[in-house]
């Protein structure tokens, strides 16, 4: 059987994001499949660092060793949140202008009328049109009407992918009761999850620990708009003792965390170290703001953390406190504080960690993917088991 995921970041990235993970999960369950990231254009070639993408956009699609068919579209009229580029009329028609054309490319690879297509990235949503799929899948990580830059020729297209869908996945209960509202029965809960054993192990000390005394809170992800500086900054402060490692790529001022002899800013680590910085770090943090946008945020960091059997401190909002985690849930920058340094003092890794990992086995991505197969044989009645899922042998 073939699926197509629609996903916005390339295959091979430093870091791995749901999507990722269910790739995996279709291939180990006897799937062939095609991961298409956002296409690039002339536009792109303004910057070096987008010299890659476009590299594999010469390429065509291309099969990655034990991996999917990659495929970057290449597009003479480039989707862009910027005046004219970002209307409704070129977010609909910007498929038609990729060279090769996209009927072909999918075609030339063996991907034209796949079983499923499975749609994160709403720019490409062309894809449930000219694949010809016998089903499509659309699902929705994150509140979108709340990111403050999404077009809204984006949120449109996006009510009539989820229209047009047979099933829409959402990652937390939040937007499950927002979008049942207006969608119904064919909007389903699928939580982030975790891939349990990569963070199984021993591990050496990772360099960047090397000249680090006494205990390490850590935060791995995204430092945006929702990452509260204000909180570490209070922490580092007043927990002089703890060392603050930030883990992930900065897109806002961070300079007064910088500025403390007690945060370390290592910016982005390839996925596969991660377990190491986890393994030797005392605490995992979440300090985000409680925006209505994190209200619906399910954070692959909380599950992360616990697989590698630290303890959690995180803000409280509403989809963590329904998940009956571990974690203990801060109200306010005192609170954070205070939970950082009980379980720190207490600890908390040493005589809790069988039971972090108890939690985050019981939320590994194999365990979403059962959910997944089970509502499209439920919705469809296409997806019946691989025979080599059924037969591992």
């Amino acid at each position: 059987m073939k699926v197509i995921i629609c996903e916005y970041h390339p295959w091979d990235t430093d870091f791995r994001i749901g999507n990722h993970h269910y790739a995996r999960e279709f291939m180990n369950a006897g799937w062939d499949v095609m991961w298409i990231s956002h296409p690039v254009s002339f536009i792109h070639r303004l910057k070096s660092e987008n010299q890659k993408r476009i590299d594999k956009a010469a390429m065509g699609p291309f099969r990655h060793e034990n991996g999917p068919v990659e495929f970057v579209p290449y597009t003479n009229l480039p989707f862009l949140n910027v005046p004219l580029l970002s209307s409704t009329w070129v977010l609909e028609n910007s498929h038609r202008y990729f060279h090769p054309s996209f009927k072909y490319s999918l075609m030339k690879s063996g991907f034209d009328q796949p079983d499923l297509v499975w749609i994160t990235d709403t720019a490409m949503h062309s894809v449930a049109e000219v694949a010809e799929p016998k089903a499509i899948v659309v699902r929705i990580a994150d509140d979108n009407t709340e990111f403050k830059n999404i077009p809204a020729s984006l949120r449109e297209i996006e009510s009539r992918l989820i229209h047009r869908s047979h099933v829409t996945f959402v990652t937390s209960s939040p937007l499950e009761e927002k979008l049942k509202s207006k969608y119904g029965t064919k909007i389903n809960l699928l939580r982030n999850g975790v891939a349990f054993e990569h963070f199984q192990g021993e591990y050496e000390r990772p360099k960047g620990y090397e000249n680090m005394r006494g205990p390490i809170a850590v935060y791995v992800g995204a430092i945006e708009e929702w990452f509260n500086v204000e909180w570490v900054e209070k922490l580092a402060k007043e927990r002089r003792d703890i060392n603050i490692v930030l883990i992930g790529k900065a897109t806002i001022d961070i300079s007064v965390l910088k500025n403390l002899d007690n945060v370390w800013d290592f910016g982005l680590v390839p996925y596969e170290e991660i377990p190491a910085y986890l393994a030797h770090a005392d605490c995992g943090i979440i300090p985000f703001k409680r925006t209505k946008l994190v209200e619906s945020v399910s954070p692959l960091k909380l599950f992360e953390f616990l697989a590698a059997g630290i303890p959690v401190v995180s803000t409280r909002w509403r989809e963590l406190e329904r998940l009956d985690s571990p974690a203990l849930l801060a109200a306010d920058s005192s609170e954070f504080v205070r939970w950082v340094s009980r379980m720190i003092d207490e600890g908390w890794k040493a005589v809790r960690s069988s039971q972090f990992r108890d939690y985050a086995r019981e939320n590994s991505w194999n365990k979403r993917f059962e959910k997944v197969m089970d509502v499209l044989e439920r919705s469809s009645g296409r997806f019946k088991r691989c025979e080599h899922e059924k037969n591992p042998t």
